[in-house]
């Protein structure tokens, strides 16, 4: 759907928002529900763009009209009490779901809008023999203009901008003796305006699309040419449903931006008019149809109060120290119900109810029986707290039993002492989880085998790496590092730890058998 002056958008947004606030909050203005709670600041103004139709929804909501969802179109039957509007582009038309809709809609008696400028072929509801529904025409989708030189044909001079002229009863062939509520819509509008529309070309006129409503002024042309009388604007009817004895409402109008925001709150046109008779004429004489199915380029559109709180009064500010509002039940008495309050606490202030209760008379037998009691579960729940914070500190300091086994230095029992000393000795190593002097022998005891001198020192022997290793610097720190271990300082070394660093000593022993690396011999070392 096009706007028609796209460069004074912002312009209309502000005009079509303080024009729907004087439309919605006027006529139907009703009581708020009360602030319960201070609000930070006013709503900000809602911004809607020109080719929406949110000023359309907005006028279906304030007459009560709901939208329907579409989830439950699903598993819901047309009724009587339904309006479909179709407003926008009609992809594959005669099976588009919104134009079936509209159709199984006429045919229980309710109510069907469709404005589009789109080229689509339009069927009425009846089906033939053969099992199709009868063609009764075709949009035309090519743009209608007129003579912008004639004030009376265009709008503000736009060739692209005709009006729609009415068409009165008196014109048809066979003249209604009683014209029904369809031909009130166009009726004395003569400032409806379209933009780029297309239009109508009648077939037949028969069921809903029974009467021509509107049509373009004399200098209309299409693609150039003359536009031929027949061709309409809008189409409609109204009569017996086919199904039951409800009476049906139809529209079928050639330009979906008739009732687009900007349209609709142009100045100077009957747009706005024009809307407002449309929903006035779908939901029947009694006003009876109460939901609407609507779809917008083909999508359900499931929200008509958009606009809402843009009209809405804004609430006034609630001081810092108001008092909250109670509601219905109790907002009318809740200065007497909060002063009633205040004198029942004051009153139990100062009888001391409290401490009368809980504790007794001052002075009393039961106060000082209370006193102790207080003061004897005090007593209990310290006591409790520091055993379980003393517990806890002890669970914490415990070293776990699930480690590793102490590394065997292969020397079998103890030389001295009796036996069995020695395994206590390494039971008593795992249980403080300080394997250091097992892993010190075991990797002395390595040392040793692979030439090392007898009693050395922290400083280790002169190394003969082989070329075949990738990374002789990597294997010297290794080695080094073993040294360390075995010749240095004495250092914790957990359980844990030690199964970490044993696949590199394992590595290292493989690399020497290897012949990958040996200590210098004293020749070697000498020179």
């Amino acid at each position: 759907m096009k706007p028609l002056f796209p460069t004074r958008s912002p312009l209309l947004c502000l005009i079509g928002t303080l024009a729907v606030a004087a439309l919605l909050a006027v006529p139907a203005a009703r009581t708020q529900p009360p602030n319960r709670f201070p609000e930070p600041g006013q709503p900000q103004p809602i911004q809607i763009s020109g080719g929406g139709t949110e000023l359309f929804r907005a006028l279906l909501d304030k007459h009560g009209i709901e939208p329907v969802k579409q989830q439950t179109t699903r598993f819901m039957e047309p009724d009587a009490n339904l309006i479909v509007i179709v407003i926008g582009s009609l992809p594959d038309a005669e099976w588009s779901e919104s134009l079936r809709w509209a159709r199984r809609t006429i045919a229980v008696g309710g109510a069907a809008l469709v404005a589009t400028d789109s080229s689509s072929q339009m069927f009425d509801h009846t089906r033939n023999p053969g099992g199709r529904n009868q063609q009764v025409g075709l949009f035309d989708g090519s743009t209608v203009t007129a003579d912008w030189q004639n004030p009376l044909h265009t709008y503000d001079r736009k060739f692209d901008c005709p009006f729609a002229v009415p068409v009165s009863p008196a014109e048809l062939d066979n003249a209604l003796e009683r014209p029904g509520r369809v031909w009130s819509v166009f009726r004395g509008l003569t400032r409806v305006t379209t933009n780029q529309p297309t239009c109508f070309h009648p077939q037949r006129f028969t069921e809903e699309y029974q009467y021509p409503l509107a049509r373009f002024p004399e200098s209309a042309r299409l693609n150039g040419a003359r536009l031929e009388h027949a061709a309409l604007f809008a189409v409609g009817g109204d009569g017996p449903a086919r199904l039951n004895n409800h009476g049906y409402s139809f529209l079928a109008m050639a330009d979906s931006s008739v009732f687009i925001n900007q349209m609709v709150m142009e100045p100077g046109t009957d747009n706005l008019e024009l809307t407002l008779r449309t929903i006035e004429y779908l939901q029947g004489p009694d006003k009876s149809r109460k939901k609407c199915l609507f779809y917008e380029n083909g999508r359900v559109i499931e929200k008509f109060d958009g606009l809402r709180d843009a009209v809405r009064p804004p609430r006034p500010k609630l001081p810092p120290n108001a008092m909250p509002d109670l509601g219905p039940l109790f907002g009318k008495h809740q200065d007497k119900l909060v002063n009633f309050l205040d004198a029942k606490a004051d009153e139990l202030q100062e009888k001391d109810a409290f401490h009368r209760t809980l504790v007794g008379p001052p002075g009393s037998e039961r106060e000082r029986k209370s006193a102790a009691n207080w003061i004897e579960m005090v007593a209990v729940s310290a006591s409790i707290l520091i055993v379980g914070f003393l517990l806890r500190r002890l669970w914490n300091a415990r070293h776990p039993q699930n480690v590793p086994p102490a590394p065997s230095t292969g020397t079998g029992v103890a030389s001295t002492g009796p036996p069995g000393v020695f395994d206590r000795r390494q039971k008593e190593l795992v249980r403080r989880n300080n394997v250091y002097e097992p892993v010190r022998t075991v990797t002395r005891e390595f040392f040793a085998a692979a030439g090392a001198p007898n009693n050395p020192g922290p400083r280790m022997p002169k190394l003969i790496v082989t070329n075949a290793v990738r990374k002789p610097e990597s294997l010297r720190q290794a080695i080094r590092d073993m040294w360390r271990l075995a010749y240095g300082p004495p250092t914790m070394m957990t359980a844990q730890r030690w199964f970490e660093l044993e696949p590199y000593f394992e590595r290292l022993k493989q690399a020497h058998a290897d012949g990958k690396w040996r200590f210098a011999t004293d020749e070697e070392w000498a020179s």
